[in-house]
C-alpha cells in the first residue's frame, strides 16, 4: 500500500528541486502531514471500496475426490504416480479381491446346474402333459386314477419350476452383487484431474489418494470485515500468484464465507472456556472470498500457489469509480514485487 505514495513523494521532491516550494521546516511539516492525512485517506477508502488482500495469502484451490481403500482391505496393485495428470475412468489402483472371484465361480457353477435342472423340469412336465392327453383319449380304457396321478405330477412339476426360476434369480441377483463388489475393487478417477502425492503403497490398508478437479479451480481470497457488506456476487475482481510473477489474472466474486471456524462451538454441548474463546478470537480474522475466473489457455496455474487480489466493491457514489485504480495498482506492484521473492 505504501507503494501507491510514490508519485505523491516524486511531485513534492521535484517541486523542491525545481525551487517551487521551499524547503523549511514548515513547508516540510505540510507536506509530510498533507502526505500522511491522503494516505490514511486513500487507504481507509481503498479499505471499504476496493479491498486489496494485504496478507498475500490468496490462494488457488480446486475441489478434491478423497479415494480411500476401504477398511480390512488391502491395496493390491498401484497404477498411478506422483502428480500425475489423469482421465476420467482411468485406473489408480486395486484392492485385494478378498475370494470373490472364487465365489463367483462357485456362482456360476450353481446358475449352470439351475438352469439345466429348469431344462429338465421342463422335458418331464413335456412328456407329462402327453401321457396325461393319451390318457383323456383313451378314455373308458383309463382309470380315473391315473389320469389324477399325472395331472398332480404336472402342477407339481410347474411348482418346481417356478422354485427353479427364482433359484436362478436369486443366483443371478448374487453374481451382480459380487461383480459390483469387484467393480469396486478397481478405483477409477471419477472426474479429469491431477492425482497429487502418492501416499499409499502396496499391500497398505488405510490411507488416502488424493484426486483435484483442475478443471474447476478457484481462488479464495481474504477480507476483513468491514469490507463485507460492500462485496456481492458478480463483482469484477483480480489477483496475482507468485508462480506467475508480473501476470495479473481475472475473475469474478463467486460467493462470501458467512461463517469461519471460529463460529463453530463444541458439539460435546460443553460450556466453553472464556480463556479459550479470547484466544481463538483476539485477532483480525475477517473472512474469505471465493474468486471464480477461467483459466488462460496454454496456462497451468499450480494449486497453492499463493500471492494477493483485490475486488471492486460497492461504492455509495459512482464518483468514487477511481478508488478502482488503487486496488488494481496495489495488486500490480505487489506482482512486480513477486519477481523478488525468487532470491
Amino acid at each position: 500500500m505504501k507503494e501507491i505514495m510514490l508519485p505523491y513523494v516524486l511531485i513534492i521532491w521535484l517541486l523542491v528541486k525545481l525551487g517551487v516550494i521551499k524547503w523549511t521546516l514548515k513547508n516540510a511539516v505540510i507536506s509530510v502531514g498533507f502526505g500522511a492525512f491522503l494516505a490514511f485517506l486513500l487507504f481507509t477508502a481503498h479499505r471499504f471500496w476496493s479491498p486489496a488482500d494485504l496478507t498475500d495469502s490468496t490462494t488457488v484451490k480446486a475441489p478434491h475426490a478423497v479415494l480411500s481403500p476401504l477398511f480390512g482391505q488391502q491395496v493390491k496393485e498401484i497404477y498411478v504416480t506422483h502428480n500425475q495428470k489423469v482421465s476420467k475412468g482411468d485406473l489408480l489402483y486395486t484392492l485385494e479381491s478378498e475370494d470373490t472371484d472364487e465365489e463367483l465361480k462357485s456362482l456360476r457353477s450353481s446358475l449352470v446346474a439351475a438352469e439345466h435342472r429348469i431344462v429338465s423340469i421342463q422335458e418331464q412336465i413335456a412328456i407329462d402333459k402327453k401321457n396325461h392327453q393319451r390318457l383323456v383319449n383313451l378314455d373308458e380304457f383309463s382309470s380315473e386314477q391315473d389320469r389324477d396321478e399325472l395331472y398332480t405330477r404336472i402342477q407339481k412339476g410347474t411348482a418346481d419350476l417356478m422354485a427353479a426360476r427364482s433359484d436362478v434369480d436369486g443366483i443371478h441377483a448374487k453374481i451382480n452383487q459380487k461383480e459390483w463388489l469387484n467393480d469396486r475393487n478397481q478405483v477409477r478417477a471419477p472426474f479429469d484431474g491431477v492425482v497429487g502425492v502418492i501416499n499409499i503403497a502396496e499391500g497398505s490398508r488405510t490411507g488416502n489418494l488424493h484426486l483435484f478437479d483442475t478443471e474447476r479451480k478457484f481462488v479464495e481470497m481474504r477480507v476483513s470485515d468491514q469490507t463485507y457488506r460492500h462485496i456481492k456476487e458478480g463483482q469484477f475482481a483480480e489477483f496475482f500468484v507468485n508462480s506467475h510473477p508480473g501476470e495479473i489474472f481475472r475473475g469474478r466474486v463467486h460467493s462470501i464465507t458467512t461463517n469461519t471456524g471460529e463460529a463453530q462451538i463444541s458439539p460435546r454441548g460443553a460450556t466453553q472456556h472464556v480463556r479459550q474463546h479470547v484466544g481463538n478470537n483476539m485477532g483480525s480474522h475477517g473472512r474469505t472470498i471465493v474468486i471464480e475466473f477461467n483459466e488462460p489457455e496454454g496456462y497451468d496455474i499450480p494449486l497453492g500457489a499463493t500471492g494477493s487480489g483485490w475486488v471492486s466493491a460497492t461504492k455509495p457514489s459512482q464518483a468514487l469509480g477511481f478508488m478502482d485504480i488503487i486496488g488494481g495498482a496495489t495488486v500490480r506492484l505487489k506482482a512486480l514485487k513477486a519477481y523478488l521473492s525468487a532470491l
